[in-house]
């Protein structure tokens, strides 16, 4: 019994100082698909593969669940989820970068210091690409301050601002509408441009080769993400210090086919970029709430989405077929996260939305 004793004690003694010296990041990449829960996760590896656990990120190493409620609320939307997620800090929904001290619509609250804010301070690269709006909840949490979610043309022209550092890098995403808002609101976003020193295109193609900073304010949101990812990490690692990017897309099931399918399509850019991630580069995945979706029935060789009228895809409120119901809901229970490179280890059993701010922080050894 002494004997076997001293043999657990010695092995713990020697894993001990690995886990005291991992390594430290040089580079953090988030990906955060947007409303892509469990039963999303599951929908889109059988629609994609025909088969359960066929995703990339459903292989990664390390893997959690995390809490996704808000300050008030059991259920959180993007603008909540995000922010915590980005913070450390829960908020009220609608709310963006700000404390439970705002009120949604009436009252500014706290602003709250985002990851983006420690790597600008800290000398790195920062960059954000979305195939939703760029002023969408997701992107604009790292950027911006608001107590209103919807006020875009308040939250676009923050993208040019300098809190820290020298500013953000790379903004790649859908902006037709903000820039409609932001001219109604007396706001002409190529000159705000030309004055903060950020160049400014409207399609990836007009992105000069050796550009070292790019922002691509795209007139639709079905571009090609894979080569926005490439290039906003080629422009991003022209900085030696290393970088922070953001990667969100939108995996709302309301419209089934397009959730799924782009789930299944950020699951292989996310596996392209794990294959040519340096070893100092911490990679995690995860989703800012879940949604109502469920497989209710189905058998192997069956269609996720058999029944699916193409002429009418978006479930409003509700979709029944044969294998799935889908409810038009953001739902409450913990989401997926998954993670890879330093600092990766700490992504497993329960975790809050709040803990994986403090995850990659801490993965670049910072307080």
């Amino acid at each position: 019994m002494k004997r076997s004793l001293l043999v657990v004690l010695s092995v713990c003694a020697w894993f001990l100082p690995v886990a005291a010296e991992e390594s430290r990041a040089k580079n953090v990449v988030l990906f955060l698909a947007d409303a892509a829960g469990i039963p999303t996760i599951n929908a889109a590896s059988r629609m994609g593969y025909g088969a359960p656990q066929r995703l990339f990120v459903q292989r990664l190493p390390f893997i959690g669940l995390s809490d996704t409620s808000t300050a008030s609320e059991w259920v959180t939307d993007s603008a909540a989820g995000m922010t915590a997620i980005v913070t450390g800090i829960k908020t009220h929904n609608g709310v963006i970068a700000q404390g439970p001290d705002a009120v949604r619509g009436t009252k500014d609250g706290t602003p709250l210091k985002t990851l983006l804010d420690y790597a600008e301070e800290h000398g790195l690269a920062t960059g954000i690409i979305s195939n939703d709006s760029i002023a969408g909840a997701t992107p604009a949490a790292l950027y911006a301050h608001a107590n209103d979610r919807s006020r875009f043309a308040q939250i676009v022209v923050q993208a040019f601002e300098t809190r820290s550092g020298d500013g953000l890098d790379v903004l790649i995403g859908s902006a037709a509408s903000e820039r409609a808002a932001a001219a109604a609101a007396g706001t002409d976003l190529d000159a705000l441009a030309a004055r903060a020193a950020r160049p400014l295109y409207r399609t990836l193609d007009a992105v000069p080769a050796d550009a070292r900073r790019a922002f691509v304010f795209a007139d639709g949101s079905e571009f090609d993400l894979q080569r926005a990812v490439d290039t906003a990490i080629a422009i991003l690692s022209r900085q030696p210090n290393g970088y922070f990017l953001m990667v969100e897309s939108d995996a709302h099931t309301d419209r089934p086919e397009q959730g799924l399918r782009h789930l299944v399509e950020f699951d292989r850019v996310i596996e392209r970029v794990a294959q040519h991630a340096s070893s100092d580069t911490l990679m995690l995945f995860t989703a800012d709430h879940s949604f109502d979706l469920r497989i209710h029935d189905g058998r192997n060789g069956d269609s996720v989405l058999a029944g699916l009228d193409p002429a009418s895809p978006r479930a409003n409120p509700s979709l029944r077929l044969p294998n799935v119901r889908i409810d038009d809901t953001h739902t409450g229970e913990e989401v997926m996260v998954a993670a890879s490179g330093p600092g990766a280890s700490r992504v497993h059993g329960y975790l809050a939305n709040t803990d994986l701010f403090h995850i990659m922080l801490d993965a670049w050894g910072w307080k």
